[in-house]
Formats: structure tokens, C-alpha cells, sequence
């Protein structure tokens, strides 16, 4: 039976492996984030090809063990967590090097899937093969054979939990995700100085492994010193990048609408959050702040969830000077930045960090604030609202937080016929569900295209007639931008509502919804995205 001190070295490599396959997976999340956003497929894809990567190293594992350890002993291991740490710090590079994979596909779910496969299969297949070779250095004999595997592998565990909770928690906020997948590949490189050291002694021929281990040296040496010492070189543009607890961040000055004099952009991962336009603009969802005028004459109180770079609290504050306007935002680097470079302070906004279901569900309503607006302007990817703001629990909850005849607006993506309405008519239906009267802004030319869609809830039972909002906007806004979007509900009206789903916090498929919309949206989308960051 294997000593308690002969032990240790494999109890602290199967802590180490389990660490670094968790860490490994968290990381990857963050990888494809500023690809193809943060959503259900990707981490779908990540788990998922995590764990086959993980299945078939322990398979590949096994069968080094038997054919290999017998003849080399520990050296097999240390090659292994070599080939481990290699892989893992190839991937960083890698991620910036995938255009290839556009051309196979077009589709969200799939692309997921090949972008993790490319970047992560071969790294969790590394460090699968580590658990085997662990075990079978571990158990000298048969006996109690049931409690040494018991051990190793609670140890693993152990070491899995740590990877979770030190890499999401600590490392990805402090260091970014390059240096994170640094530190994992330095901590298995470290795995493979140990046991190849511990076996030169019995070495044939001390000289070669010498070589060797002076070679590895002098590489990691080298690589180490490439990656630590010299920060990546952003694109020009780009003013502010940090990867936060929620989101690949970037702070980016582009020409994009040049009518509009200077752009700063906000990407929260892939997604073009807000756009801040030196000149007023006429033709963004973010400019529908007059629009509330129209359905209501009352609006002291407002609440918007989902700061951005405050382009819209901002639009709110110029129309509604007098409002009180607190905002919600659920990542406490945003407030920040909205700071730093959207100029936030300027326009009396009170920020809240938390997350709005979490607010209120919580707050006590007999003491909390009322409101006359609440605009739901979130997303957790780069075209899907979290899911679990649109059910109908979620709006009934935010309901009672209106005055009466206050407004609760919801700012989505979808198109408003066609097969790629479905989101539309489902945010429609449930929205129904709390508010008899509810009003459509669609900011878009074309009712099968989509765009940027607001659904206004009313708390009132008294319905304004369409062409009294329509003359009040055309009298608001003489570019008739607002009056235009209002048109929508020309075509809505034709429609029936019980064709949409009725979204509950128990069946919500959201991303579901949104998939077949994005084969046509998606690659024209991610092109842009690659020439403003070039």
C-alpha cells in the first residue's frame, strides 16, 4: 500500500489537473464571448465539448498507463502535462485566428459548437489523459484499490471546485483571460518539471533528459517572458478594454454614422451595446424619448434597466429635465466607464448595481419608489435580452412598481412578420398578459427585417386611439422619425396575438426564437464588428 508521504505528489497532481480542466472550461466562456457573444449555445458547446474532450482523454489516458508507465514511469506523466500546458496556452492565439470557421456555417448553435471544438477539445483531452496515469503511479498493488481511487478522485473534485470559484471570482476580473490561461498553463508546466526531475536520477542517459529539460526551460523562458512582458497591441481605436465579471469590455471611437459627427461605441463581448453620436441622430431605438409624451402627460420618475453607455438615461434626462431617473445596471465596471468616456456624470443619473428580476422581486412594495417609466433596455448577448426578463412573472412583477397610467417598455430585436417574428409575437402575447394596452416603435423600413423593437405597456384600462399618438408625435418630432416607428402598429393590429408563445420563468426558449433570424443577421454582423475593431 502507497505511503501517506509517497502520496502527497499525486494527491497535489490530481488536485492540480482538476483545477486546470475547470479553469480551463470557465475560461473558455470568456474566449468565445468576444467572438460570438455569451449565450445558451455557447455555453452548451463549451460544457459539452469540455466534457467529450475530458472522456476521451481518460480513454487515451488508460491506455498510455499500460503500455507506457511500465517503461518509463514518471516521464509518461510529465510528457503529458507538457502536451497539456502547451495546448492550453495555444489557445488565446488561436481564438484570434478562427475567420476560417465562418465559412462552414452561418448558424449560432453550430458555430458554437466548431469554435469550441477548435479551441477546446484537445486541451481537455490533455488533461483527461493526466487522471489514468495519476491513479495507476498512485496504486502500487490491488489492495484497498477502491479507497485510493475514492481518494484521487475526491482530490480532483476538490480541485475543480477551486479552478471554478478562483477562476470566476479572481482571476478572469484581475488578470484578463490571456493571463489566466498563462497561469493554467504554467501551473501544469510546473506538473511536468516535477515528475521529470523526480526521474532523472534513474535515468539511462542523465545527459539527454538534461537537454531536454534545459530545451523546455528555456522555451517556457521565452514564452513567458512574450506573453507577461508585452501587453497585446489593441487596434488604434480602441480606448478602453477589461475583461469585468459579466463581460469582455471595449471602449471604441469608429466613423461609423459620420452624419453624426464623432461615434463612441460601447461592445459589452461581441455586441454593439450603444453608440454615443457628437450630433443628435434621428434613426436609433435610443432616440424614442419623446415618444413617452405622447402616451403619457405625467412622467417624474424613471427607470431604466440596463445602463450601456447611458445613451438612452442620457436621451431621457434632455427630454424629461425635471425626472428623477435612477439606473440599473448589473456590472459595476459599466458605471464606471459611463463615467470615464460617456461623460455619465453630466446628466443627474443615479446608478444602481444589481440585477433587475433580483430587484423587483425584492424590494417591499408597500415602501419602494413608483414610477412613471420603466424601459427594460438589457442584454446579455449581443441580440438577446435575458431570457428571464421577458416571461410573464418577470412583467407582472415590474408592474407593480408603476404609478398609475405609468409605462413599461421593452427594448428587443426581432422582426415584426415573417419567420423571424416569432420573438415579437411572443414578447407581444405575454406582455398582454399585464398590460390590457400596450403600444409598438418598430425602428426599422421593412416589417420582415429585423431591428430594434420597443412594446409600451400601459397601466391603464383606457385606451389612446392610434391616430391621436400618431398626430402627438408628428407634432413632437418634425423628422417624423418617432411617427414612423409608431406605424407599426398599423401592421400589428392585423395580426392575432394568440399566435405568439407565452413566455413563463418555466418555458422561455428565447435564444430558440431568435436562431433562425440570426442566419441572415449574424454574418453581416460580425463582418462590421471585425472592421471597426481592425
Amino acid at each position: 500500500m502507497t505511503s501517506s508521504g509517497k502520496g502527497r505528489p499525486y494527491y497535489a497532481a490530481s488536485f492540480a489537473a482538476g483545477f486546470c480542466l475547470m479553469a480551463v472550461e470557465i475560461v473558455s466562456s470568456r474566449i468565445v464571448a468576444p467572438i460570438i457573444g455569451s449565450s445558451l449555445y455557447t455555453w452548451t458547446a463549451v460544457i459539452g465539448v469540455t466534457l467529450l474532450g475530458l472522456s476521451l482523454g481518460s480513454v487515451l489516458g488508460g491506455i498510455l498507463a499500460d503500455r507506457y508507465l511500465p517503461l518509463f514511469g514518471r516521464k509518461v506523466l510529465a510528457y503529458a502535462a507538457l502536451g497539456c500546458a502547451a495546448l492550453v496556452y495555444a489557445m488565446v492565439p488561436l481564438s484570434k485566428n478562427l475567420g476560417f470557421i465562418f465559412s462552414f456555417s452561418t448558424s449560432l448553435p453550430p458555430l458554437s459548437l466548431l469554435i469550441s471544438a477548435v479551441l477546446f477539445l484537445l486541451p481537455a483531452l490533455a488533461i483527461g489523459t493526466l487522471s489514468p496515469l495519476i491513479f495507476k503511479l498512485y496504486v502500487s498493488d490491488l489492495q484497498d484499490i477502491g479507497t485510493k481511487y475514492g481518494q484521487l478522485s475526491g482530490i480532483w473534485s476538490l480541485g475543480s471546485i477551486a479552478g471554478v470559484f478562483v477562476t470566476g471570482y479572481y482571476f478572469i476580473q484581475s488578470l484578463g483571460t490571456a493571463r489566466t490561461v498563462s497561469v493554467v498553463a504554467v501551473l501544469l508546466l510546473a506538473l511536468f518539471f516535477y515528475f521529470f526531475t523526480s526521474d532523472m536520477r534513474r535515468s539511462m542517459d542523465a545527459r539527454r533528459d538534461a537537454l531536454i529539460l534545459g530545451a523546455v526551460l528555456l522555451a517556457a523562458l521565452l514564452i513567458g517572458t512574450f506573453s507577461w512582458g508585452r501587453a497585446a497591441k489593441a487596434a488604434d481605436n480602441i480606448l478602453f478594454e477589461k475583461d469585468t465579471a459579466y463581460y469582455a469590455v471595449k471602449v471604441v471611437d469608429h466613423d461609423l454614422y459620420p452624419r453624426y459627427g464623432k461615434n463612441r461605441m460601447l461592445f459589452l463581448d461581441v455586441d454593439m451595446h450603444s453608440i454615443q453620436t457628437e450630433k443628435p441622430s434621428h434613426e436609433f431605438y435610443t432616440d424614442i424619448a419623446p415618444a413617452f409624451s405622447a402616451l403619457s402627460s405625467t412622467i417624474n420618475n424613471i427607470y431604466v434597466i440596463g445602463a450601456g453607455a447611458y445613451t438612452l438615461p442620457s436621451n431621457l434626462r434632455r427630454q424629461y429635465p425635471k425626472a428623477s431617473i435612477d439606473v440599473l445596471e448589473i456590472d459595476p465596471e459599466i458605471e464606471k466607464v459611463g463615467r470615464q468616456f460617456f461623460n455619465s456624470n453630466d446628466y443627474a443619473l443615479h446608478t444602481i448595481v444589481g440585477d433587475a428580476r433580483v430587484f423587483f422581486r425584492d424590494q417591499p412594495t408597500a415602501h419602494t419608489k413608483r414610477y412613471d417609466l420603466i424601459y427594460g433596455d438589457a442584454y446579455n448577448s449581443f441580440v438577446s435580452v435575458p431570457w428571464y426578463l421577458l416571461t410573464k412573472e418577470s412583467i407582472a412583477e415590474t408592474k407593480r412598481y408603476l404609478n398609475p397610467g405609468g409605462m413599461y417598455a421593452i427594448n428587443f430585436i426581432s422582426a415584426l412578420e415573417g419567420q423571424d417574428a416569432a420573438l415579437f409575437r411572443s414578447v407581444r402575447r405575454t406582455m398582454a398578459e399585464s398590460f390590457r394596452n400596450n403600444y409598438v416603435f418598430a425602428f426599422g423600413k421593412d416589417a420582415e427585417k429585423i431591428q430594434n423593437i420597443t412594446i409600451v405597456g400601459v397601466a391603464s384600462d383606457v385606451r389612446i386611439p392610434d391616430d391621436v399618438i400618431s398626430g402627438r408625435l408628428q407634432s413632437i418630432d418634425q423628422t417624423h422619425f418617432l411617427a414612423q416607428a409608431f406605424a407599426a402598429n398599423a401592421v400589428v393590429q392585423k395580426q392575432d396575438i394568440n399566435k405568439g408563445t407565452l413566455l413563463t420563468d418555466d418555458f422561455a426558449p428565447v435564444e430558440s426564437m431568435m436562431s433562425g433570424l440570426m442566419k441572415d443577421y449574424f454574418p453581416k454582423y460580425i463582418a462590421l464588428y471585425h472592421d471597426i475593431l481592425s
